[in-house]
């Protein structure tokens, strides 16, 4: 990643950061246990299109650590992390546009692909991100109909503060 693009993102991974667990964390446990906030995936979705996906999933798991010590939960979001870090790559390659990436899109966002491709790709990328992560808290399919109405919960409250993050600061770098 050149310098171009490592400051954008490091601000970025600092902020989304922040208002992970200083202000989500406390909305989440004031909810209730059914309806948690997950903004810290879209740092992971909006890591440069031209990353490596063995970077992406680095940084997906750091991103994952350092919520994890936030949380109190060792491990679980690390794992989500680096799960969304890989899967990154397999949501962008089927929302790619004919022909592949040109290489003048340096994020996936909608100022290069448009707000209906935009929502379209991170709705799947978070929902598998959110069913991963709580799938991986139980760590059993016995308990398979919380983990699906936990995710079914969680996920439009995720993406409305992950729309409401990209209206508001509209990142092209």
């Amino acid at each position: 990643m050149n310098n171009n693009l490592f400051f954008p993102s490091l601000w970025r991974f600092i902020g989304i950061y922040l208002v992970q667990v200083v202000f989500l964390h406390q909305v989440s446990a004031s909810l209730g246990s059914y309806f948690n906030i997950y903004l810290y995936p879209l740092f992971i979705f909006l890591l440069p299109i031209q990353l490596a996906t063995p970077y992406a999933v680095l940084i997906g798991t750091l991103m994952g650590y350092m919520v994890d010590f936030a949380y109190g939960t060792p491990g679980v979001h690390a794992s989500a992390g680096a799960f969304s870090g890989y899967a990154r790559a397999i949501v962008f390659y089927t929302f790619a546009p004919k022909g592949g990436f040109s290489g003048k899109e340096l994020l996936f966002v909608p100022a290069y692909f448009g707000w209906q491709l935009f929502v379209q790709a991170i709705s799947i990328f978070l929902a598998a991100h959110i069913f991963w992560y709580f799938s991986v808290s139980y760590f059993t399919f016995v308990y398979v109909g919380a983990i699906t109405l936990k995710t079914l919960a969680s996920w439009p409250l995720s993406m409305l503060f992950v729309l409401l993050y990209i209206a508001l600061f509209n990142p092209k770098i």
